[in-house]
């Protein structure tokens, strides 16, 4: 290989890579404008065919970093909330409550990641951004197996308005964020788990 086509060869690799890291730093941007979220969710699961599966909805709070609150209420309840550094998991139904402390690989599940560090999506995700008029859509794919095979965060003038999973057993799920709430300012109280007012609900 000539001298002029190797530099060819680097400077485009080079460029690439700018590329990529300049995605991450996109995403970065726009999550990292986004302090806190306060939303109700419509989640709906789907086959490889478009045949509907599963359909959910729920409320979700965020607090950047690592602090969310999500909260399944129909048809079911299920709730995982975490502090940053304890995550529950709550089965209303079984009356069961799992704690783990949180660490990275808890970090790499679809409901945290809106919540994660520019550190974590990059060592974790190869990110792509796409660009429509005010829509951005941010796709992630894992550097290692995970549980989704690729996820989009999509935005709309530089607000967080769905997500959207594919699985490895392509099955897609599409959540949609409802009347959501921008850096709005929540308690604290949120983001820990407590047993009374679970079981009261």
């Amino acid at each position: 290989m000539g001298i002029w086509r190797l530099c060819t060869v680097v400077c485009f690799a080079f460029l690439s890579s700018m590329a990529l890291a300049g995605d991450v730093a996109q995403l970065h941007l726009h999550l990292s404008s986004m302090k806190t979220l306060d939303a109700k969710f419509k989640q709906t699961v789907m086959d490889d065919s478009g045949n509907i599966l599963q359909q959910s909805e729920g409320v979700l709070a965020v607090e950047r970093p690592n602090k969310i609150r999500w909260e399944s209420t129909s048809p079911f309840r299920y709730l995982l909330v975490s502090d940053g550094e304890t995550l529950w998991r709550y089965d209303a139904e079984l009356e069961q409550v799992n704690t783990e402390a949180f660490d990275t690989e808890v970090a790499q599940a679809p409901a945290m990641i809106i919540g994660a560090s520019i550190e974590q999506l990059d060592a974790q995700f190869d990110v792509k951004l796409h660009k429509q008029d005010t829509l951005r859509e941010f796709t992630l794919i894992p550097k290692v197996p995970q549980m989704f095979s690729e996820m989009t965060l999509r935005f709309r003038q530089g607000k967080l308005i769905a997500m959207q999973l594919s699985d490895n057993l392509e099955q897609r799920t599409f959540i949609e964020f409802v009347a959501p709430k921008y850096n709005t300012r929540l308690p604290a109280s949120l983001f820990r788990f407590d047993p009374e007012t679970a079981a009261s609900q």
